[in-house]
């Protein structure tokens, strides 16, 4: 715990402050409003669903901005507490050493550099499930706990998914193992999912973009390939997600040695296992599964990226095969099973060499964690500083809710990223959604750039021409739009054309339009 503890408080030194973080996916506003309905209607909607509603919900006794620093602490704690609580028996060294690796590491550094606190909730649950499901209790009871691990990886629709799926295969690992406790974890783990699967099959399972899988997929941050790269911990496809030390090679050679750790811990069970005789099975699949589960998730993903990538694009036609698309968000279960073999591995020094040599084993460990990604805590500090809002912000909102009816608003620039000055870098998701009873028409077009190549997705387009400003009042009558906010000072096209619009705000940051009359 204390090894947790520290390494979090480290990594998030720099998150400090009043005020919302804005980093890209991971945005808040001041003052959220109620969710529409307990069924989103739209993809876009589902991707933060249940999160906004418990948020929301929160806000009226904490604010966003603490929110979101809780949020940050809780997904790093708890995934190192959980995996030093996983290797605890192999010592206090040990336990020492895969907490502290379970939270500082390549995988970390770039889930947080993407905005992606929340999916780090998932990534934290895991080795808790693992607990709870492998633990001498009563069955009943592990139920129980089950649910309350799980809180954290249900908020989100992906780690509500990996929560069920290691749920599963959690149970199924016990020696006692039967086909209907089975069935009814993997009930309990549905049930979990029912806040956001329940709408996205209400909403018709609307196909995603079948170029998500080209511009999501694994690439090379290490320069030994995607395959190296991820099972490192790394290979995000966005270039601004990738921390600078990722091409040191003090850096490089930091991670080769930790997985080295990790390959001498699974050589160790599968020695134990020969020398045990008539008695190895156990042991033996222990070593088979460590080395499925540490190099699985690395392997799977480079297909997924490379061979099978045409398999993946077609089936962006499946509901619900998005999900499946970042391949980089898949790495989590060979991360933490990397933590946990160099723990095992600083066990087994620590029980053949003593207190000093377990001292030694572990402060390496630290050490090689450390430099492995040197920069993370500046490249956490850099992104998430606190951000005020513009005073017209709260102008702005209020002025597009001054109806007996609900809004439907069109946020431009037609792009959906905004940079304004007064956020600095880097960019984020418009949060103008979460500020407004009703609905809010931004764009969902995402460009990557990848090897030399411009791919765009856009899982729900709207095919207009307003991303060069070509808003006209046809365009507007077709969706019903009532109101446009322009972001001043955010890149991209704002209307070339407001006849018959009616101004209802303007400020230094915002301006807000009532187009009824234009339609």
């Amino acid at each position: 715990m204390v090894s947790a503890s520290l390494a979090t408080i480290l990594v998030l030194s720099g998150v400090t402050g009043r005020g919302q973080r804005l980093v890209r996916d991971f945005v808040a506003v001041p003052e959220p409003v109620a969710p529409q309905s307990l069924l989103p209607t739209t993809a876009a909607e589902l991707r933060a669903w249940p999160l906004d509603a418990v948020s929301w919900a929160a806000s009226a006794v904490v604010p966003t901005g603490v929110q979101q620093q809780l949020l940050l602490v809780a997904a790093l704690a708890l995934a190192g507490i959980g995996t030093g609580l996983v290797v605890r028996r192999a010592g206090a060294a040990a336990a020492a050493s895969a907490a502290w690796l379970a939270v500082w590491n390549p995988y970390v550094t770039e889930r947080l550099l993407l905005g992606h606190g929340p999916t780090l909730l998932g990534y934290a649950s895991l080795p808790w499930i693992i607990l709870v499901l492998r633990s001498n209790l009563r069955p009943a009871h592990r139920m129980v706990l089950l649910v309350v691990v799980a809180i954290p990886a249900a908020l989100t629709p992906w780690g509500s998914v990996m929560a069920l799926v290691t749920a599963v295969l959690a149970d199924l690992s016990r020696g006692d193992r039967s086909a209907a406790r089975a069935a009814g974890v993997a009930a309990v783990g549905a049930a979990w999912c029912l806040p956001w699967a329940l709408p996205a099959v209400l909403v018709g399972g609307v196909p995603a973009d079948p170029d998500g899988p080209v511009a999501f997929a694994l690439a090379d941050d290490s320069g030994l390939g995607p395959w190296a790269s991820a099972l490192m911990g790394g290979g995000v496809w966005a270039t601004g997600a990738r921390p600078l030390s990722r091409s040191d090679p003090i850096a490089l050679a930091s991670s080769l040695a930790l997985l080295g750790c990790a390959v001498a811990a699974v050589v160790g069970l599968a020695l134990a296992a020969r020398r045990a005789g008539s008695k190895s099975r156990p042991a033996m699949t222990a070593a088979v599964v460590s080395l499925v589960l540490l190099v699985g998730p690395s392997t799977v993903g480079w297909w997924a990226s490379g061979p099978g990538l045409e398999v993946m694009s077609a089936l962006q036609q499946v509901p619900g095969m998005a999900l499946f698309r970042d391949q980089h968000r898949m790495l989590a279960p060979g991360v933490l099973t990397l933590a946990v073999l160099v723990g095992l591995a600083v066990g087994w020094v620590a029980r053949h060499g003593g207190r000093t040599a377990s001292g030694l084993g572990c402060v390496l460990v630290v050490a090689l964690s450390v430099a492995s990604v040197p920069d993370l805590p500046s490249s956490v500090r850099a992104d998430y500083r606190a951000v005020t809002y513009p005073a017209d912000w709260a102008d702005a909102v209020s002025s597009l809710d001054d109806g007996s009816t609900a809004p439907t608003v069109l946020s431009l620039p037609w792009q959906p990223l905004r940079a304004p000055g007064w956020a600095g870098d880097p960019p984020f998701l418009d949060p103008l959604p979460r500020a407004v009873r009703g609905t809010v028409l931004t764009s969902t077009e995402l460009t990557v750039q990848r090897d030399g190549r411009t791919i765009v997705v856009d899982d729900a387009p709207l095919g207009e021409d307003w991303a060069d400003g070509s808003v006209t009042s046809d365009s507007l009558r077709r969706h019903g739009v009532t109101h446009v906010m322009e972001w001043l000072g955010s890149p991209g096209a704002l209307a070339r054309s407001r006849d018959g619009w009616r101004l209802v705000h303007s400020g230094p940051s915002f301006t807000v339009w009532d187009v009824t009359a234009a339609r």
